[in-house]
């Protein structure tokens, strides 16, 4: 029975290695695309649009309000909110690693800490 629990947390643990890294991998690669994109005209022109947008609004003190506010803060708000989410799940990815190659070195010392937890072994 120990060796059939060990087999399973062993299994288990890779699993969790390779779908951590592979979260890891994918939302390094998400960061690296953002990044470009920001480099890229399209997230210039995003800033001109909401700039005209502002620039609408009838009453000078609000407009300039949110001209200062809003538009040139804004985006740095967005960049840092995105890049913090993106960084978020890039270490979640890493701990589930983590965690699975602890299963998998704590499944071939399976005989000393499951009579521990489980008084049927």
């Amino acid at each position: 029975m120990t060796i059939a629990v060990g087999i399973l947390i062993g299994l288990l643990g890779v699993v969790a290695i390779v779908v951590g890294l592979a979260i890891f991998i994918m939302f390094r690669i998400g960061i690296r695309v953002f990044d470009r994109s920001l480099k890229s005209d399209v997230a210039a022109q995003g800033g001109e649009q909401v700039e005209r947008a502002a620039m609408k609004i009838g009453n000078p003190l609000v407009r300039r309000f949110v001209l200062d506010h809003l538009v040139k803060t804004g985006g740095a708000i967005a960049v840092s909110v995105v890049r913090g989410a993106l960084q978020s799940r890039m270490r979640t990815g890493l701990w589930i690693a983590v965690a699975g190659a602890v299963a998998f070195v704590a499944s071939f010392f399976t005989g000393r800490w499951l009579p521990l937890i489980w008084s049927g072994a």
